[in-house]
């Protein structure tokens, strides 16, 4: 669908599509929230970064890191940093 002449451009957009916002949001979120948002944050760009390997048709078995095992990465993040924190706390975000 989106192959063409130029794929590195697609990547950058993706790379800059999900760092931006995050490190935005890292800033701007107090202290006590921060381990909360970095989940909400995670299981976000996990589904972004997989939207992207379904659209690209990456290749789930291929050689070195794709972008399944980079959405793979996130979600595990956005998992651990949920179970770390306390539940209550999330009603403030």
């Amino acid at each position: 669908m989106f192959t063409g002449k130029r794929p590195y451009l697609i990547s950058a957009v993706l790379l800059l599509a999900v760092t931006i916002p995050a490190t935005g949001l890292s800033l701007l979120t107090r202290t006590p929230l921060l381990l909360k948002s970095m989940s909400v944050i995670a299981l976000a760009f996990s589904a972004i970064v997989a939207l992207a390997a379904c659209c690209l048709s990456s290749d789930r078995h291929g050689a070195g890191i794709t972008l399944w095992d980079v959405s793979g990465a996130y979600a595990f993040i956005g998992f651990a940093a949920g179970m770390l924190s306390d539940p209550r706390q999330v009603l403030e975000l």
